[in-house]
């Protein structure tokens, strides 16, 4: 089957499906489709009743029926009009306000694996340029392509009563207004798929640049992005202007082509005429019919090219209905709140397959249980969160609610009972309150409450309209700090019996988030908790801690338990311990602390203490630039608390993650000796304080003490020697 007959009859199946719940609508539609066909074919009948008959008798009575005649068509036709353009315009709306809706309802039911890789500007076209050009062609397109070639095979019909052989060469110039679409077709098709991903580059060009204009302010590199978007915006232009070009020259090929055999056929008329073959009302007659052939056809073929443009947006958006989501098991059931323990028994995850996040996991969680899980970047700890949540689903081992198959427990029904701090904290647009109460019906003293717990309450009151306060979908109007105490106040405000807390004091400072874990510790009173941190400090109180190591879960008890077996806990407790934080915010560091660092291994405690004193605090904000890759370093950095991307640009221009740092690491330590240029990014995944030396600080230090100089030269060397090089020359413990 022709590949374009094939599209269109997929395209029509599809608008019957979508059109099904308003076929009483639709009817009126049609039914006032008939009475355009009725005027326009009949229409010129009269004219040809009044040239060879009304006007050679001479009868006033008969012209005075003709026009009661013309009165009634047009009475009819316009109330068959007015129907068919309200009802048309008013089922198009409605089938479009379904398709969204069904396509948002989908978004809900889609797995963590559809959004892990998901491109967000893509996914939007869907429900905005795609979803424009499916609604032209339902709405407008397909019912005046209906209508035009219905009353183009109606007029061919009445003109063969008149002339059978004007009829038949009337019947050429419906084909005729296909040769655009049927010639150029092809190459349009192509062009507008190339050109819709095209488009789609350079709006996320545009997404970069509205994300990261503070980076790009702050290095004054607006050169660089600019040159990215003015690349992908040309590229864009070219194939758009190629694109338009074919979608125009279409309809004019056709247009002329229409033209030309309209000029032929009248010409052909005229002779019949002449010779006595053809009355002069039959001639008017039939020219008027060959008029609207001729823009019939010419209308069907442009309306005809509207419809098959959206083959491709409505594959799309079908694709994303028919997208498989996470179905319930058959015996699911809602469950009752926790009475005695969830259990992982030796589960296994991995989100791309041979690349294990989770191995072999076993533990428990008994109900009413305080439980920390700890660990490094990427060990698996969030992981674990969304397991519990049902976000995605074990590969192997099980997972048990109360002795019962955590998946035969409906989705629903287990976050319904469950409360969640994300690591994320994502406001949506909205007051403070909606953002607070996040759907819940709950009297305002209670949201009051939950922000004076969260520590907010303050600061709402001091924007422009309180609780009041509109936020947009990210936030921006508030810190990082701020959003993520609104979230905690979400949490505080659904006082579940299950509470799962994704690093949750990750955006905040040090002073807030001692105020905050403490009312966090209030909230594990006769309730469930999980909380996932790499903070060492704040899982201190929990009943049990689970220490996360590539994967495995490498030690697991309180923290007493912990710190007695001399492990892997004890390692981490020592690399974020020997810091402290003044009143005011100031980051303090032992000198026995920076002794545990190689290249100052080598000096007495003296020297370290002197050298203690000359480290500055910084602190930054989620999504800084720390270092910039190429810029000339200066200063050797200590990561008291918070998270850091170590970035390299690859030769694609991208830049890809080689690690992340987190408390108590350190980098930059060359740049105390010598001025080299950075060989790598570093930037803040959340709220982050480091302690920073700087070279000229240093020098200043080792002037009166040359022996510091000479210990610190022959740690380096040694480093150097003994171990392997750094990613992007960004040393880390």
């Amino acid at each position: 089957m022709n590949k374009s007959l094939s599209d269109s009859i997929y395209l029509l199946r599809g608008y019957n499906c979508l059109l099904k719940p308003y076929r009483r609508q639709y009817v009126i539609v049609l039914l006032g489709i008939v009475t355009q066909i009725v005027f326009y074919t009949f229409y010129p009948l009269i004219f040809k009743n009044v040239f060879d008959v009304v006007i050679p008798s001479r009868q006033m009575e008969l012209l005075y029926l003709v026009a009661a005649e013309v009165l009634v068509l047009l009475v009819v036709c316009g109330v068959g009009a007015y129907f068919q353009t309200k009802y048309m315009a008013k089922t198009g709306a409605l089938v479009m306000r379904d398709l969204r809706a069904g396509m948002v309802t989908k978004l809900n039911l889609l797995p963590f694996s559809f959004y892990s890789n998901l491109d967000t500007v893509d996914l939007l076209s869907r429900f905005s340029s795609d979803m424009d050009r499916v609604e032209n062609s339902l709405t407008r397109a397909l019912p005046t392509l209906l209508e035009n070639v219905l009353i183009t095979l109606g007029c061919i019909i009445t003109i063969l009563f008149i002339d059978w052989r004007l009829g038949l060469a009337a019947a050429f110039l419906l084909p005729i207004g296909f040769v655009g679409n049927i010639v150029l077709g092809p190459k349009e098709d192509t062009l507008n798929s190339e050109s819709r991903r095209q488009k789609n580059h350079m709006l996320s060009s545009v997404e970069d640049v509205i994300n990261a204009w503070l980076l790009i302010r702050v290095f004054n590199d607006d050169n660089h992005m600019k040159g990215r978007f003015d690349f992908s915006s040309t590229t864009y232009a070219k194939t758009a202007s190629n694109y338009s070009y074919y979608l125009n020259l279409m309809p004019i090929v056709s247009e002329f082509g229409v033209s030309f055999s309209l000029a032929a056929i009248v010409v052909l008329g005229a002779v019949f005429a002449m010779k006595g073959a053809l009355t002069v009302g039959a001639f008017i007659g039939a020219f008027a019919l060959l008029r609207k052939i001729a823009d019939g056809s010419a209308k069907s073929a442009r309306y005809y090219t509207i419809c098959a443009t959206a083959v491709r947006p409505y594959k799309r958006i079908e694709k994303l209905m028919q997208e498989k989501v996470g179905l319930e098991h058959p015996d699911a059931r809602e469950v009752d709140p926790l009475g005695h323990a969830i259990r992982f028994e030796n589960v296994r995850f991995a989100y791309a397959p041979g690349k294990a996040v989770l191995k072999d996991v076993d533990f428990s969680i008994e109900a009413g249980q305080s439980v920390a899980i700890v660990g490094s970047s990427g060990s698996g700890k969030s992981t674990i969160l969304k397991l519990l949540l049902r976000i995605i689903e074990p590969d192997g081992g099980a997972i048990t609610y109360d002795g019962a198959p955590l998946n035969l427990a409906t989705a629903s029904s287990i976050r319904q009972a469950t409360g969640c701090v994300l690591q994320e904290s994502h406001l949506f647009r909205g007051t403070i309150t909606e953002n607070i109460t996040f759907g819940l019906d709950v009297p305002m003293e209670d949201v009051i409450s939950a922000a004076q717990r969260a520590e907010i309450h303050h600061t709402i009151l001091g924007l422009p309209q309180g609780y009041d306060t509109v936020v947009d979908d990210i936030g921006s109007s508030l810190s990082g700090g701020q959003r993520q105490r609104i979230a905690i106040a979400r949490a505080f405000v659904r006082n579940p019996p299950i509470l799962l807390l994704d690093e949750p004091t990750s955006m905040l400072d040090p002073i807030t988030e001692a105020a905050i874990n403490h009312a966090l510790m209030e909230l594990t009173h006769d309730r469930t908790v999980v909380m996932v941190t790499h903070r060492l400090a704040s899982a201190r109180n929990f009943d049990k801690i689970l220490v996360l190591d590539q994967g495995s879960i490498v030690e697991q008890g309180t923290h007493e338990e912990l710190i007695s077996w001399s492990g892997y806990y004890h390692k981490l407790l020592g690399k974020q311990s020997g810091f402290s934080f003044t009143p005011g915010g100031w980051a303090k560091v032992t000198p026995q602390r920076l002794q545990s660092i190689p290249i100052f291994a080598r000096l007495d405690l003296e020297a370290l203490s002197q050298l203690a004193d000359e480290f500055g605090t910084e602190t930054y904000e989620p999504g800084s630039t720390v270092i910039h890759e190429g810029a000339v370093g200066d200063k050797f950095y200590i990561t008291v608390r918070g998270s850091l991307q170590v970035l390299q640009r690859g030769p694609d221009g991208c830049d890809r993650q080689l690690a992340v740092l987190g408390d108590g690491d350190h980098f930059g330590e060359i740049a105390l000796l010598k001025s080299v240029p950075r060989t790598a990014t570093l930037k803040t995944l959340s709220h982050t304080s480091c302690l920073s030396l700087s070279r000229d600080r240093f020098n200043h230090l080792v002037a009166s003490q040359p022996e510091v100089m000479e210990a610190l030269q022959e740690a380096m060397a040694d480093r150097t020697a003994s171990a392997p090089r750094q990613p992007a020359g960004v040393g880390s413990s």
